[in-house]
């Protein structure tokens, strides 16, 4: 049993949210779900001291989750990596080819190569069939290391470190799968971002992360958490654009939003879409997505769950790697 258990983390601002899932036969079956608050100005105190007092609060978590459910899949910020697409010729080995996909990024990168770590899937060869494209993500090892030391530290392993919107992405595969539909938007809600993912069966996902500024977010949310900051016109506009490139770019017809993230709940940012947007917009449960009446149960009345998309997502990330043998 332990073998199969993956757990999805996410370490965001106000707590540590963790899912873990185990595939059963041909599905996936939730095992447990855990949400620890984290104490307030744990992200800006001294650099040591947030490592130490994450680490304890990691080891809180672990002592939570079932046995065997060690395995654990992180997630980091987008902006935190440089995805490129590499041309390489098709007549090269994986061997060659991995030294002339890292050769190629190194005259691309603002880092040097040996501070990187690479990850890199083939898209497929080119018209003529000389070249063949892959898209390459590179971060800076320093970044991995410190979370995987943490994770170390706290009696974890991880098995999978990988961008943010990635994870978001596997999520949307499985809304899609479960509630039979491949033309809705999902859209991520926090305090201080929003994130638009969309895949496709023949093109490469649609991710797009957005950042709140201080008028838009900080200034609005924290004096009235129940005030939206959708409200913003600037930000609806912004919305609005996403969904328009979508439409044009993938010549799809968006039917419809669901709405994921830790305020999604806030009636007023569901109203201001629907009202900004000829779209019907539903708050998605996303643990309900793995119980036997998923159908009927993962379109949420309330925001309950909805908190746990990301780490949801990550660990469908998680267990998407370990069956296919990588991260992107």
């Amino acid at each position: 049993m332990g073998k199969s258990l993956v757990t999805g983390i996410e370490i965001g601002h106000h707590s540590i949210k963790a899912v873990v899932l185990k595939p059963n036969k041909r599905t996936l079956a939730l095992v447990d779900h855990q949400e620890l608050p984290l104490e307030a100005g744990i992200f800006s105190d001294n650099h040591m001291s947030n490592y130490q007092k994450i680490v304890k609060k990691l080891k809180e978590l672990r002592k939570c989750l079932p046995r065997f459910s060690r395995k654990v899949a992180l997630s980091i910020p987008d902006n935190s990596v440089i995805s490129k697409v590499l041309q390489i010729d098709s007549k090269l080995d994986s061997q060659e080819v991995e030294y002339a996909i890292s050769h190629a990024f190194s005259r691309q990168s603002p880092f040097p190569i040996e501070e990187l770590n690479l990850d890199y899937v083939e898209l497929g060869l080119d018209n003529a069939g000389e070249t063949r494209d892959f898209q390459v993500y590179a971060t800076k090892k320093a970044t991995v290391a410190e979370q995987v030391a943490m994770f170390k530290c706290a009696g974890l392993e991880p098995i999978v470190v990988d961008m943010r919107s990635h994870g978001l992405v596997n999520l949307w595969q499985r809304s899609a799968s479960v509630l039979g539909t491949s033309k809705w938007l999902m859209i991520d809600i926090e305090m201080d971002q929003f994130s638009l993912c969309m895949d496709f069966p023949d093109k490469a996902s649609f991710c797009k992360q957005i950042i709140l500024t201080n008028d838009t977010s900080e200034s609005k949310t924290h004096d009235d958490p129940f005030r939206s900051p959708f409200a913003n016109p600037s930000v609806i506009g912004k919305i609005q654009r996403c969904v328009q490139q979508v439409a044009s770019v993938h010549d799809v017809t968006i039917q419809g939003i669901w709405l994921v993230g830790n305020i999604a709940c806030i009636s007023c940012w569901q109203e201001e879409l629907c009202r900004s947007l000829p779209l019907e917009c539903q708050v998605l449960n996303p643990l309900a997505l793995f119980s036997e009446s998923a159908a009927v149960h993962c379109v949420a009345q309330n925001a309950e769950g909805s908190q746990y998309a990301s780490a949801a997502g990550m660990a469908l990330r998680g267990i998407d790697w370990l069956n296919h043998s990588y991260a992107a």
